[in-house]
């Protein structure tokens, strides 16, 4: 496992994040902490969650952060991990309805304290956006968390370049901190943007990219992996099947799959993997990326974190994306 310092901040983090959306509730809990201490023993030290996370079960409750909290409780991790969690999401259940208030923000935050047993977050990411709602009362909001120790750094996630912007110029402007990372969807498919949207997602769009370039501002990359696309697409029944509906829905368009046909290439010119070229392309951007990878069984965590050790060049990475010759 590699470790970086993440962006302008003084969190030093392993390169590879844990992704626990599915954790504690679409994988059960015994696999579920099978594979945290499989990413701890593999020198893993970046968990990213979120208060949202396991709403989708039966009760409504945030099962990913309360068994985060029980298992860094247990083992006394609190100290040895870099803890990212989400709040101020839509209403499970109540598509569209936003909730960016003070109020809601500290309430979110207040609960995921609790469910993780800490008394501070090392990275606090306002989950989604509300254009309608002004930006400078939001920059405030986090800001005054901050200054109160209970979030060390705070970041967004699903927003768009324009407000990442209108953020960044209201701190300036006011004398405060700006976001320190994007947590957003990014991989080397081309993303059927609509299906994202509709999904209240946002994934990597050429003005979110050249926003990042100019900024430098770190990614934090969910998805990263296309779920799976570049190793599934050439399944006999991946056009049919209901178990490839995610990867398909997401990714399947002509652009997707010329850059999966030299995936092809690359893989016969260098014999590296699809998870190898694939997380290797992330590696390879002009900004900072930190994928996020979110395995149902340890296996997958393993396959993923001996992955991660590849990189590309900036050539390879160019042919992935547009590539005629290599």
């Amino acid at each position: 496992m590699r470790y970086v310092r993440l962006g302008n901040t003084s969190l030093r983090v392993s390169d590879l994040a844990l992704g626990t959306g599915a954790l504690a509730s679409r994988v059960d809990e015994k696999t579920s902490l099978k594979i945290m201490d499989c990413y701890i023993g593999e020198g893993g030290t970046f968990i990213d969650t979120a208060n949202v996370y396991g709403r989708w079960n039966p009760g409504n409750l945030p099962l990913s952060e309360r068994m985060i909290g029980r298992w860094l409780s247990f083992h006394h991790l609190r100290d040895k991990v870099i803890l990212a969690t989400k709040g101020a999401a839509d209403n499970e259940g109540e598509k569209g309805k936003k909730r960016l208030s003070k109020q809601e923000i500290r309430q979110d935050l207040q609960d995921s304290l609790k469910n993780l047993r800490t008394d501070y977050i090392d990275l606090y990411y306002l989950h989604q956006d509300d254009p309608s709602r002004d930006v400078g009362e939001i920059m405030e909001t986090v800001n005054e968390l901050k200054k109160e120790g209970l979030v060390r750094y705070f970041a967004c996630s699903n927003w768009s370049a324009q407000r990442m912007e209108e953020a960044d110029r209201y701190a300036a402007e006011h004398g405060l901190e700006g976001f320190a990372v994007d947590e957003i969807m990014f991989n080397l498919a081309k993303a059927n943007e609509k299906t994202v949207l509709e999904a209240t997602q946002s994934c990597v769009n050429d003005e979110i990219f050249r926003y990042h370039n100019r900024k430098q501002r770190p990614l934090t990359a969910y998805t990263s992996q296309a779920a799976g696309f570049f190793a599934l697409y050439q399944e006999e029944d991946f056009l049919t099947n209901g178990k490839y509906s995610f990867p398909r829905d997401y990714f399947y368009n002509e652009a997707t799959l010329g850059r999966a046909r030299r995936v092809e290439v690359l893989k016969e010119l260098t014999g590296r993997s699809e998870l190898e070229i694939t997380l290797g392309y992330l590696y390879a951007q002009p900004f900072q990326v930190i994928p996020i990878v979110g395995p149902w069984k340890e296996e997958e965590l393993k396959s993923s974190i001996r992955a991660a050790e590849c990189r590309l060049s900036k050539e390879e990475r160019d042919f992935l994306l547009d590539g005629e010759e290599f």
